[in-house]
């Protein structure tokens, strides 16, 4: 991670210190196990879901999720969820057969709904639920949205969830690769084998993902949204983010907020390296704080 502002990076990282995690596991359908991690719950409190981006490497090593979540929430438990087939602590350098065998968004979702089911029944629980998504992680939390009716706000980051995923990504790509995806595309299309794999995903993953337009499920949810976006986002370009802006709008959506940083890429980092994460960070805890007391 680059140098952000340190004042704001270490204040933020002690906060997320004071409380350790604890690591739970729930029986999917399918016999495996989903691994999910509890941190500063104090007593009967709400919850921060934090969905992370792509990537097959274990939530526990992600500490910008840990820093963000002191930033908008520190009064929350945070919730994160390993994907399919990821061990706790591993460090993604490789992607498991078992991760590619079932991972995809949709699954992504049934996790999380899996995990949400089971804290129903926790008395520490006050069923206030905030979802936050940054890149992929957006996708699985406007999705998510409207299937889980304790959640009070959303908050997407640099996610393209406004066109179909597949377009999304053709959009991103520079056209000497275009023609490729578009292959790749069909054929996951005709044969969602996990086997196979292109982008540092299995075709099973684009299977799911191909068609689907996440923020739909934005305009679904009666929860209050924030829509965070940069201008110069190169891994999920500016488009898609104003697709999903009309697209929620259009469905007369009133408690939506859609905010767009100009010149700041997918990371929030300006084009002369200065990293703003921290600021924007505050920015969206400023508005959840809103959103919260018109609830």
């Amino acid at each position: 991670m680059r140098p952000i502002r340190f004042g704001i990076a270490l204040t933020l990282l002690a906060l997320a210190a004071q409380a350790p995690a604890a690591t739970f596991t729930l029986v999917r359908p399918d016999g495996s196990r989903i691994a999910y991690h509890i941190e500063g719950q104090r007593g009967r409190g709400p919850v921060l879901l934090m969905l992370q981006g792509s990537g097959c490497d274990s939530v526990v090593l992600n500490e910008r999720i840990r820093w963000m979540a002191a930033g908008l929430a520190p009064r929350h438990a945070l919730l994160t969820i390993e994907k399919y087939g990821v061990a706790p602590g591993s460090d993604g350098a490789s992607c498991t057969p078992e991760h590619m065998r079932g991972n995809s968004l949709t699954r992504r979702v049934l996790d999380a709904l899996q995990i949400v089911a089971r804290l129903r029944r926790e008395r520490w629980w006050n069923r206030e639920l905030i979802l936050f998504g940054g890149s992929e992680g957006g996708a699985v939390a406007a999705m998510l949205a409207p299937l889980v009716p304790e959640t009070g706000a959303v908050i997407i980051w640099s996610s393209g969830i406004g066109l179909p995923v597949g377009a999304m990504i053709l959009s991103a790509l520079p056209p000497s690769v275009q023609a490729e995806a578009g292959r790749v595309f069909a054929e996951a299309r005709a044969n969602p084998s996990p086997e196979r794999q292109w982008g540092g995903a299995s075709y099973l993953w684009w299977a799911d993902a191909i068609d689907l337009v996440p923020a739909r499920g934005l305009a679904q949810t009666p929860a209050p949204v924030l829509l965070i976006h940069g201008t110069r986002d190169e891994s999920a370009p500016i488009g898609s983010a104003r697709a999903a802006r009309d697209l929620v709008m259009a469905a007369g959506k009133a408690n939506f907020t859609y905010r767009e940083y100009q010149g700041y890429d997918h990371f929030m980092i300006d084009a002369h390296g200065v990293d703003h994460r921290g600021e924007v960070v505050a920015a969206a805890a400023s508005w959840l704080h809103q959103a919260s007391r018109r609830r």
